[in-house]
């Protein structure tokens, strides 16, 4: 594929599915075989990638992503991004805090010769995440609630 075609997918992946959410697009840009082994649902392709944009919209409905760099290659496109949204819903066994945060991440999405993503590796901060929405304490005081912790 060209490179400009690998670079579109990706705003479509985010910029549109992700952040409107327009979830048909997964019908188009997903491949059948897509199952990242990181993300454990009985689902695979367009289907795995509609689940998993559901469930995050559910705890976070506001949730949008702005590309802030992106380096496309012919069968991949690597991305780096800042999201932001609302805790509104259940999630991860924590009640809604109700709010506003924003994150970075990074993601590399790998396409086939159909110009369909048939997996994809990503990065961000689970427990900036969680610090953000008041969950979890700072990471540089965290040793203070384990009992046993000794210096």
């Amino acid at each position: 594929m060209r490179i400009e075609e690998t670079e579109k997918i990706a705003e479509l992946f985010y910029e549109v599915m992700w952040s409107k959410p327009d979830l048909t697009i997964a019908d188009d840009i997903v491949a059948h075989e897509y199952n990242p082994s990181w993300i454990q649902i009985e689902k695979l392709g367009p289907a795995k990638m509609k689940h998993e944009i559901t469930y995050f919209r559910n705890m976070f409905p506001d949730l949008t992503y702005k590309i802030a760099e992106m380096k496309g290659e012919e069968d991949k496109v690597w991305i780096r991004y800042t999201a932001q949204g609302t805790h509104l819903g259940r999630s991860w066994g924590f009640e809604p805090t109700n709010k506003t945060i924003t994150f970075e991440g990074a993601t590399i999405l790998y396409i086939n010769s159909e110009g369909k993503i048939f997996d994809q590796w990503g990065a961000f901060c689970f427990y900036d995440v969680f610090f953000e929405l008041g969950i979890v304490p700072p990471f540089w005081e965290l040793h203070k609630h384990f009992s046993n912790f000794t210096k």
